[in-house]
């Protein structure tokens, strides 16, 4: 019998499941399907069949594991308080290990994410890639393109943040609080306007802000696909930002908060170094509602309010737990009127790869939230993670006939003074 010590250590997890079936209620993946397989359920009792010898680990098993979208709505959704989704991505890591591996995954987690000078020149070329496809008209023989609708994604900057801005940002006035910022991949090579909106709104409120050149991917590609190990080159994170004395490491990516504050325990040990790393970790709202509003001043409006709601981050709501600050702040913010869209919640089908892999699921999962964007009257959708701003952009372009989706932190900067 194989080895499977990750699933081994969560034999206790695995033991929790009765097959109640409490997880099914609001699984993205089982609503969609109807079938077990699609379910908590079904795939811890499948991660338990691997574990006991019962199923052998193959392509068709991980596609099974693999078409989860670890939303952790099965974790909410427990009554036992199991925690599917460490199970699943477990199992996941097992099976990756046993496989042969692909030589593709391997250059993107273990080469060109853990390395900023192959990922430039790889987003080098993307980018040119990028303006080609863009000119190209929709054809079914391009990729993600449906219904004579391309997929709608962001445009790759041509230089990172890091090149750009200094190491060190210095605050508007007397410095108030001291923070690393963790800009994450997208927000440092295509989301560029949310970073510039965050830094702008911390500098505004006499934060000094440190970049750290040596920042790479936060490893969440490389640990939710099952390499382990290509994950655990986000070590280098560690010593990046070890060198700073600050108060806190910001975060604007739900993934990113969620993973450097939850796995990396988990992924690089339970050493000194990275419980100080993970216990500073705050998202950017959640530093704003606690420690920044009353540092804030905002212009006058007057005129009709902006309609503003909000989608929910299923690794923020459920990650880190953050549900109330973004409302706190929407809610007080001079000209804008919050609006709760129906399930604010549920999944948008983003879920990083999951829209790579799944995109005809990742669609048909995204409709309901398209649905209730439009419902809310909202002309904007403000979140808190790049891949649901990617997501719910293509949706309201597809089904909704447009729509802005924007960082929080983007409608805090144009209010302020």
């Amino acid at each position: 019998m194989r080895n499977y010590t990750a699933l081994r250590a969560l034999k206790r997890e695995i033991d929790k499941c009765v097959l109640c079936g409490g997880c099914t209620a609001g699984c993205p993946t089982y609503d969609l399907s109807r079938h077990e397989k699609d379910s908590a359920r079904g795939r811890v009792m499948l991660a338990k069949a691997l574990l006991e010898g019962e199923l052998e680990p193959d392509g068709g098993l991980m596609e099974k594991f693999d078409h989860c979208l670890t939303c952790m709505n099965c974790v909410e959704a427990c009554p036992a308080g199991a925690e599917p989704v460490k199970v699943i991505t477990a199992a996941r890591s097992e099976i990756y290990r046993a496989m042969p591996k692909n030589s593709l995954t391997g250059l993107i987690f273990r080469r060109l994410l853990p390395d900023r000078k192959a990922l430039g020149s790889f987003a080098a070329l993307a980018r040119i890639g990028q303006k080609l496809l863009n000119h190209l008209p929709p054809s079914q023989y391009l990729p993600f393109v449906r219904g004579s609708v391309k997929r709608k994604v962001p445009r790759i900057a041509p230089k990172t943040l890091r090149d750009i801005y200094p190491e060190i940002l210095p605050p508007k006035g007397k410095p108030f609080m001291r923070v690393a910022y963790f800009t994450g991949c997208m927000a440092d090579r295509t989301y560029q306007d949310t970073a510039r909106a965050v830094m702008e709104v911390l500098i505004s409120a006499g934060v000094e802000i440190v970049l750290p050149k040596g920042e790479v991917c936060c490893g969440a590609p490389a640990w939710f696909a099952g390499d382990r190990d290509g994950a655990a080159a986000a070590e280098k994170n560690l010593h990046a930002f070890n060198p700073y004395t600050v108060d806190y490491i910001v975060t604007s990516c739900a993934t990113c908060g969620s993973v450097l504050k939850d796995i990396y325990p988990e992924l690089l040990g339970p050493r000194l170094l990275v419980k100080k790393l993970s216990e500073k970790v705050i998202d950017f709202q959640q530093l704003v509602a606690d420690r920044l509003w009353d540092r804030l001043e905002f212009k006058e409006t007057d005129g009709k309010p902006l309609k503003v709601t909000y989608h929910d981050p299923c690794h923020l709501s459920r990650g880190m737990k953050v549900k109330d600050a973004p409302r706190e702040i929407l809610s007080r913010l001079p000209g804008v009127e919050f609006v709760e869209m129906e399930k604010p919640c549920a999944c948008c089908g983003g879920a990083g790869a999951f829209s790579l892999k799944y995109y005809d699921d990742a669609l048909e999962i995204g409709r309901q939230k398209a649905e209730s964007v439009a419902d809310s009257g909202a002309a904007v959708v403000a979140t808190a993670c790049p891949s649901c701003r990617m997501q719910i952009g293509d949706l309201l372009n597809r089904y909704n006939g447009g729509g802005d989706v924007v960082h929080t932190a983007a409608i805090i900067r144009h209010l302020l003074r």
